[in-house]
């Protein structure tokens, strides 16, 4: 249980430490070119697993009416998500500004400002069975709760979604100039914990938390 806590604040600041939301000098990459410095780059910190090439050219088969997200095939085509489209995939120098501790994401969608991120990251946390996911969600939970004392809290529970049980936790953290809305989904990939986040800023909260919820449900992991 004690490993688990520990995993999970780790986590935690990979996940939230895009507090500063304000708009970044730099430019996202284009694509190709971020994804070839994701694929060369380590975090050895975090211990998180290698970037793979981050994105398939041929669209995910998953479904949307909504007009503002595309599908998209991630992490070697294991895992297929909604992704707003006109995101791009963070460059790493923004990335560094952005998630200043080396155990940042792996892969990074991004707004054209860098206000709204969507970040992965298949971690090195084992977790050999889908159904251990249910376990491990009270212990990152509290892990959360005593890194952020401040937040609130809207969600914490394990879905379905696809075929596989992902836990789920939506809240509102404080950040150095405004607060950050998130929506921290975890699920298993190849025997390890993948963790993805959805953050934006408490002003943009209202118009992007219904697609955030959208891009949840479209969730499909190998």
């Amino acid at each position: 249980m004690k490993k688990l806590v520990s995993v999970a604040l780790l986590l935690s600041m990979l996940a939230i430490t895009a507090c500063s939301n304000k708009p970044a000098d730099t430019k996202p990459a284009e694509q190709n070119a971020a994804q070839t410095t994701e694929a060369t780059k380590t975090t050895e910190a975090a211990k998180t697993t290698e970037a793979p090439k981050t994105d398939s050219a041929a669209q995910a088969p998953t479904a949307t009416t909504n007009d503002k997200l595309e599908a998209k095939k991630v992490l070697n085509d294991k895992v297929e998500i909604l992704i707003p489209k006109g995101f791009t995939v963070m460059s790493e120098e923004m990335a560094k500004v952005k998630y200043p501790m080396d155990n940042r994401p792996s892969l990074i969608y991004t707004d054209e400002k860098g206000t709204i991120n969507i970040a992965f990251s298949h971690t090195e946390t084992p977790v050999l069975e889908d159904s251990l996911i249910k376990d491990m969600k009270d212990p990152m939970k509290k892990a959360f709760s005593n890194l952020y004392k401040d937040a609130t809290w809207y969600r914490d529970e394990v879905i379905e979604i696809n075929g596989k049980n992902v836990g789920v936790f939506e809240l509102l953290t404080p950040g150095a100039d405004t607060k950050i809305y998130n929506l921290i989904f975890f699920t298993e990939l190849d025997g390890k914990m993948l963790m993805t986040t959805f953050n934006c800023t408490e002003a943009q909260m209202e118009e992007w938390k219904p697609l955030a919820q959208e891009i949840l449900m479209s969730y499909k992991v190998q």
